[in-house]
C-alpha cells in the first residue's frame, strides 16, 4: 500500500508529466501498440515489468524503485474494495499533511515484502482509472478516460458485458461508502439504461458524456469525484474551531476545565459543540452528527453528548444537572441526568426550532431514490424531501462579506442550531446548491443573510428555477449589508445589531407572505463602437440608477473586493461612502449623462 509520502510524489510526477491517459491508451492495442507484449491474452492484465514501462512513460521520468514497486503491490494483493480505500485513504491524508495535520491513518505505511514479482499480474483497468485521480482534469476529460478504459474492444461503444464491468464497479464504491445497496443495483442499471438516448443497446462516447455530465453523477458512482466523496466522507466528523468561552467549560476528553494563559479557550466542533483542549484533541472521540441518511426514514434518534456545562433535566425529575452528570441532545438541546435517559423517548422532535429545521433522515443520496424526483435535478449528489410533519424547512444563505462583515459569525451561529445542510456560505458555493437541494421540498422558507446585492443574486438563481407559480418559496431577510435599502422597505430592519437568532427564526415563523413588484429592464447599446460592462441582472427589484450613485455603488463594490480588509464594519463602509461621494462631486465624472441616455 502507498504511504502518504509515496503517493504526494506520485502527484508531483503527474503535475509535471507531459502525457495524459487518454493518449496512452492506444498503446494497449494490437499489434503495434508498445504495451502489448506485457498484456494477458484477454488482454486485461499487465505484468511488473509493462506496468514499469508503462509509469516511466506516463510520468515521463524514472520512478523510484521503491516508489514503483508499492504502486505494483497495491493493486495485487487487495480485493476491488480495499484497494479503493487504500487510495481514498491516502489521498485524505495527502490533504490533511499539505493543510498541516496529522496522518488520519498510521495503517498506510508501506510494508515490507518479499520482492518477487515473476507471475505476478495486475488488472489494467483499475490502474489506468486510478491514475486519471492524479490528472488535474475536467470532468469531461475523465469521464472520456473512463470511457476508453472500459471500452476494452476499442470500437467506440460500450457494449452489455463492458457495461456491467461499469456496475460492478459502481456496486463497490457504494458498498465502500456503506450505502444502503439493497435497491442501489437496479436503479443503476436503470441510470445506465437512460445513458442510451437511442435504445440500441450500447453506449457511445457522446451519450456516455452527456449522461455524466448533466443528468447521472457518474464520476461520484465510480469514486473518481473525489471532492464530492470528501464531503460524504467528512459527514459525521468533527469540525474544530478555536474558541474563548465566557463562562465555565470543561474538556469532554479529559473532564477538566478549559483554561489557558489567556483566558478559558479550547476548541470546539462547530456542529455539535463538543469541546476539549488541544492537547486532548487527537483522543476525542469523532463521532459528530451525521446531516444525511443512507435512505429516507421518518424517525429520527437523539445525539446524546456529555454534558459539560450545568443544565436542568428534561425528564419528571427536573432538578439540576452537574457537570457530566448527564447527556445533552445536539439535535433538540434537551438536557438529561444519565439515570433519567431510559424515561425519555429515543425519537427526537428537533426541540424549539423543528419548525425550521430539515432532519438529516430526509436528506439521501439522490440516485437511491428515483421516484418523484424531478429530471433536472438528478445529477445532485444530495436530494431533499418534505418532512411529514407541519413544517417548513429553512434554506440559509450567508454572505461573509455583506456589511460590517458579521455573516462569519451569523453561518456558524445557524450552522449549529440547523442542520448544517441547510447553510450555504456563498464565498464559497452560488445559490444554485441549496436551490437544487429544496427543490423537492414544496413548502420551505428561504432566509438571505446580507445585503441588497446579496438578495438580487439570490432572487436571480430563483428565476431560473422552474418553480410552480404556487409553489415558489418565500424569501426572508436577515439584512448584513450597509444601507439595506430593501430590507427596510419590507420591514426586516436596517441593519442586524447582534439580536438573538432564535428570536428572529421564531418571527419568521409567524411572518405572513407579501408579494413584491418587481420590473424587467432592457439595455440597448446605440453604438456598437462603444465600450462597457452588461448588466449583471435584468430585473430590477427595489431600485434601478444610472449616473452619479452607480458610480460610486460601482467604486465602493470593485475596492471591497480589492481590499476587504478595509471594510470590516457597518459605519466603515458608510464613511467610505461618504468619501467616494465626495471625490465623484469634485469631478464630475457623468456630466452631461442625460445627453447620452434615451428612456422608453
Amino acid at each position: 500500500m502507498l504511504s502518504p509520502e509515496q503517493f504526494s510524489r506520485l502527484i508531483e510526477y503527474a503535475n509535471y508529466s507531459s502525457h495524459k491517459l487518454v493518449d496512452l491508451l492506444g498503446e494497449f492495442q494490437p499489434p503495434d501498440g508498445i504495451f502489448v507484449k506485457h498484456l494477458s491474452e484477454d488482454q486485461q492484465t499487465i505484468d511488473f515489468e509493462g506496468f514499469q514501462h508503462f509509469v516511466e512513460v506516463y510520468f515521463g521520468a524514472d520512478l523510484p524503485t521503491d516508489l514503483v514497486e508499492q504502486l505494483f503491490l497495491s493493486f495485487s494483493k487487495q480485493s476491488k474494495e480495499r484497494r479503493l480505500s487504500s487510495f481514498e485513504e491516502a489521498i485524505t491524508n495527502v490533504r490533511n499533511k499539505l493543510n498541516g495535520l496529522n496522518p488520519i491513518s498510521e495503517r498506510l505505511k508501506p510494508t515490507t515484502e518479499e520482492k518477487t514479482y515473476e507471475g505476478v499480474r495486475i488488472p489494467l483497468k483499475p490502474l489506468v482509472c486510478y491514475l486519471s485521480l492524479l490528472e488535474a482534469a475536467s470532468p469531461e476529460n475523465k469521464l472520456e478516460v473512463v470511457f476508453h478504459v472500459y471500452d476494452s474492444d476499442a470500437n467506440g461503444f460500450l457494449d452489455k458485458a463492458e457495461i456491467e464491468g461499469i456496475i460492478e464497479q459502481m456496486m463497490t464504491v457504494a458498498r465502500y461508502q456503506h450505502w444502503d445497496t439493497i435497491e442501489l443495483e437496479p436503479i443503476i442499471r436503470q441510470m445506465m439504461s437512460d445513458i442510451d438516448l437511442d435504445s440500441d443497446g450500447i453506449v457511445s462516447l457522446e451519450e456516455w458524456k452527456r449522461g455524466g455530465l448533466t443528468t447521472i453523477p457518474l464520476l461520484v458512482l465510480l469514486g473518481f469525484d473525489t471532492l464530492q466523496l470528501d464531503d460524504l466522507k467528512e459527514d459525521g466528523a468533527h469540525v474544530w474551531r478555536l474558541r474563548h468561552f465566557s463562562k465555565p467549560t470543561y474538556c469532554n476528553v479529559c473532564c477538566s476545565a478549559l483554561v489557558s494563559w489567556n483566558g478559558k479557550q479550547g476548541l470546539s466542533c462547530g456542529m455539535c459543540k463538543y469541546t476539549a483542549h488541544e492537547r486532548c484533541v487527537r483522543n476525542a472521540t469523532n463521532r459528530c452528527i451525521r446531516t444525511f441518511s443512507a435512505r429516507q426514514c421518518e424517525r429520527l434518534s437523539h445525539h446524546w453528548i456529555d454534558a459539560n456545562a450545568p443544565s436542568k433535566c428534561a425528564a419528571k425529575c427536573g432538578s439540576s444537572i452537574a457537570v457530566f452528570q448527564g447527556k445533552r441532545c445536539r439535535w433538540c438541546n434537551r438536557h438529561a441526568h444519565n439515570k433519567c435517559l431510559p424515561s425519555i423517548s429515543d425519537a427526537c422532535d428537533m426541540g424549539e426550532l423543528k419548525y425550521h429545521v430539515l432532519p438529516p433522515t430526509h436528506i439521501f443520496p439522490a440516485f437511491l431514490e428515483r421516484k418523484n424526483v424531478k429530471q433536472q435535478h438528478v445529477s445532485n449528489l444530495l436530494q431533499a424531501v418534505q418532512p411529514r410533519n407541519n413544517t417548513r424547512p429553512l434554506l440559509v444563505f450567508v454572505n461573509p462579506k455583506s456589511g460590517g462583515r458579521q455573516g462569519v459569525r451569523v453561518l456558524r451561529k445557524f450552522e449549529y442550531m440547523l442542520n448544517p445542510r441547510q447553510v450555504y456560505d456563498l464565498s464559497k458555493v452560488g445559490p444554485e446548491a441549496g436551490l437544487n437541494l429544496f427543490a423537492n421540498i414544496p413548502n420551505c422558507n428561504v432566509l438571505v443573510c446580507g445585503g441588497d446585492g446579496t438578495i438580487g443574486w439570490v432572487l436571480d438563481a430563483m428565476d431560473k428555477i422552474d418553480y410552480e407559480t404556487s409553489k415558489r418559496p418565500p424569501v426572508a431577510i436577515l439584512p448584513l449589508g450597509t444601507g439595506n435599502d430593501l430590507a427596510r422597505c419590507l420591514r426586516w430592519g436596517g441593519g442586524y445589531e447582534n439580536e438573538n437568532l432564535t428570536k428572529i427564526l421564531h418571527n419568521i415563523e409567524k411572518a405572513m407572505p407579501i408579494y413584491m413588484d418587481r420590473w424587467q429592464i432592457k439595455i440597448e447599446q446605440k453604438k456598437k463602437s462603444d465600450k462597457g460592462d452588461p448588466p449583471p441582472y435584468n430585473i430590477i427589484n427595489n431600485y434601478f440608477s444610472i449616473g452619479v450613485d452607480a458610480s460610486i455603488a460601482h467604486r465602493f463594490h470593485v475596492m471591497r473586493e480589492k481590499y476587504p480588509e478595509k471594510f470590516n464594519s457597518r459605519m466603515r463602509n458608510k464613511l467610505w461612502y461618504f468619501e467616494l461621494g465626495t471625490t465623484e462631486t469634485l469631478s464630475s465624472t457623468c456630466k452631461n449623462l442625460h445627453e447620452q441616455i434615451d428612456i422608453l
